[in-house]
């Protein structure tokens, strides 16, 4: 017992002059010749990168390159420290320029931590169809809506991203001026431009902002091309068996959720929420076997009826994995629109029940 006392005994004083020599050390190293100021910061950068201090890490090997330290191996560990804090853009500069140093080995080593980084260009793939067939209620009609949408990014900084798109809508039950009077039930149009996205909280959080030309797939009376600028954010969260193939647990529960400002609609700021739980009951190679519910609503700015609504649905769902993933649902709802006019009047009555199907896939490479 008394061997035990004196051992943890031991030990604290050891931590203790630990924590006083790192303390220490940034005093030192304002001391002595270049090349003492120069080593003696790199051993605070090492003993403040061990206790967990990456801030105080970062400091301390900048004050030893401006003293005269080995440029590369302080770029080596600057990179590592940055590495740690999560900033990948940093790293991938500091590893550059330990990559070009005269050392062979350190060269070695940032070569090698390039070639495991992220690449600073990436891209996303979006495509979604989304059709219904409606059994009762005022606006009868039935309509398929394809959507395809392309994300060429290139990484800022941490999180944020600057990218080009291109989206495209056509939805197959509008009619043009050539019919006669059009008939629209989809904004089918073509889109391109530039944005920036910011995501946080390992993805789940986005904020945006785009703008670009808008040019009508349909002749419905509208300008050639018009100015199209967006903004907003999302929150997207799923429970770890949504994208787990084989997942001890067979419940996927995931909310969406997303408030956007949109120029061209007269500016205005739509929001949508949908809550939807599956479980599976049936895996076949790549193929999940589902049974889906949801709840889904929307509000808007500008009171466009179609915009307020609130609804529920059930029905099958199958989720294909692999390099090109399909999500596929198909289902009945019943809903309510809030009873908000704008242009358009509301549709009386305001209930309606719709058969649907929806077919999506979202790529990143």
């Amino acid at each position: 017992m008394e061997t035990a006392r004196r051992t943890r005994c031991g030990a604290s004083i050891a931590l203790l002059l630990g924590a006083l020599v790192a303390a220490a050390a940034p005093a030192r190293a304002d001391s002595g010749t270049p090349i003492d100021r120069a080593t003696a910061w790199m051993s605070a950068g090492y003993q403040r990168k061990a206790s967990g201090d990456l801030g105080g890490a970062l400091q301390a090997f900048e004050a030893a390159r401006r003293a005269g330290a080995d440029p590369q191996r302080v770029s080596l560990e600057l990179a590592y420290a940055h590495l740690a804090l999560g900033d990948t853009s940093s790293a991938r500069a500091e590893f550059a320029a330990a990559s070009r140093g005269t050392d062979a080995e350190l060269a070695r080593r940032a070569d090698a931590e390039l070639d495991g980084l992220p690449s600073p260009w990436w891209a996303d793939l979006y495509v979604e169809s989304f059709g219904w067939l409606r059994q009762k209620g005022a606006v009868d009609n039935s309509d398929l809506v394809p959507t395809v949408r392309l994300r060429g990014f290139r990484r800022l900084t941490t999180g944020l991203s600057a990218y080009a798109y291109a989206q495209a809508t056509r939805d197959t039950a509008s009619r043009g001026l050539e019919s006669g009077a059009p008939s629209i039930y989809a904004d089918d149009t073509a889109l391109a431009g530039a944005g920036l996205l910011l995501r946080v909280w390992h993805d789940r959080l986005g904020l945006f902002a785009q703008a670009g030309p808008a040019l009508p797939l349909i002749d419905d009376g509208r300008d050639p091309v018009a100015f199209d600028a967006r903004a907003g954010s999302y929150l997207a969260l799923a429970t770890a068996p949504c994208g787990a193939e084989h997942h001890p647990s067979p419940r996927c529960e995931e909310l969406y959720s997303e408030v956007v400002y949109t120029s061209r609609f007269d500016h205005d700021v739509q929001g949508f929420a949908r809550a939807r739980q599956s479980l599976r009951y049936l895996e076949t190679g790549p193929v999940a076997w589902l049974a889906f519910w949801e709840l889904r609503g929307g509000v808007d700015r500008n009171g466009d009826y179609y915009d307020n609504f609130v609804d529920a649905g059930a029905g099958p769902r199958w989720r294909l994995r692999g390099p090109l993933p399909l999500d596929l649902l198909a289902g009945g709802h019943v809903g309510r629109y809030l009873g908000r006019e704008n242009v358009d009047p509301a549709p009386d009555p305001l209930e309606y029940v719709d058969l649907r199907v929806l077919a999506t896939t979202y790529v990143e490479f």
